[in-house]
């Protein structure tokens, strides 16, 4: 018995390991994939911006920008960001399309849909959040039976027995992120503002609540309200009074108000 209680959490950490490498090879952040192949702007650095269509890639991004800079006299293609160059970009900007094309039909939709979800979307919304609640508790179990394995065993009394234990728990319980948060929950569909702070001033700017992660805050049709930004709206293709979907990291912005609908415009 003490052969096997020293190699099942053996085992238990290799497979954890090898599924959690394959599985981040190809996890990207969910509210970042929803710009996947939009033209998007970004703000990188003091006074850098960059525009171009959007790749997600599960350590960076890359933004096709067609030739339009030049560096030691050749075209650039593309610009990569990695994973902790990502993290700080504050947020990405996406224009609404032409509403008299078939993707501006499908955007308008896609909000009607998020303002008045239908039934088969709620109850996948419910499943999902469902399965976020017990996730801690499985983790918490796991780790209690990992433990009560390990006890006693050579496994067990090996240099940093407990880290590897919970590393392990990491990898299991990791696979599919946590982004069920009560208060997020409770507003999305509605209208709602942010705050964040550009040169020590706090601005706000409203929208309608589509998703959440971990990382972002996801608000559609948008009020612009950092001049800066607003200025910059025209390196992309379409109109500048178009309406705008941000994706605002969660470091640089948090949810503040809930609006009456109608009233975000002013």
């Amino acid at each position: 018995m003490d052969t096997l209680a020293f190699w099942l959490p053996l085992f238990l950490l290799f497979f954890s390991a090898l599924v959690g490498a394959v599985l981040k090879r190809r996890s990207c952040d969910h509210c970042l994939k929803k710009f996947e192949g939009s033209e998007i702007l970004i703000p990188f650095g003091n006074q850098e911006w960059t525009c171009g269509k959007l790749s997600v890639f599960a350590q960076g991004i890359e933004v096709e920008i067609s030739g339009k800079i030049e560096l030691n006299g050749v075209k650039v293609l593309a610009k990569v960001l990695h994973s902790t160059e990502v993290d700080k970009i504050p947020y990405f900007v996406r224009q609404a399309p032409d509403p008299d094309t078939r993707k501006g039909m499908n955007w308008k939709k896609e909000r009607e849909r998020l303002l008045h979800p239908p039934f088969l979307d709620r109850v996948r919304r419910s499943s999902l959040n469902s399965y976020n609640m017990l996730r801690d508790s499985f983790g918490q179990a796991l780790k209690a039976i990992l433990g009560s394995m390990s006890k006693d065993t050579k496994f067990g009394k090996t240099r940093d027995a407990d880290k590897r234990l919970h590393q392990m728990q990491t990898s299991l319980t990791g696979l599919v992120p946590n982004s069920w948060e009560p208060i997020l929950e409770k507003y999305r569909g509605k209208c709602v503002a942010i705050e964040r702070e550009v040169n020590s001033v706090i601005i706000s700017e409203t929208g309608i609540l589509e998703d959440y992660s971990n990382k972002y805050i996801l608000l559609r049709d948008v009020h612009v309200s950092e001049s800066v930004l607003a200025d910059h709206l025209d390196e992309l293709t379409v109109k500048k009074d178009r309406a705008c979907d941000i994706l605002y990291s969660r470091s640089h912005a948090l949810l503040r108000y809930s609006l009456r609908l109608g009233d975000s415009r002013g």
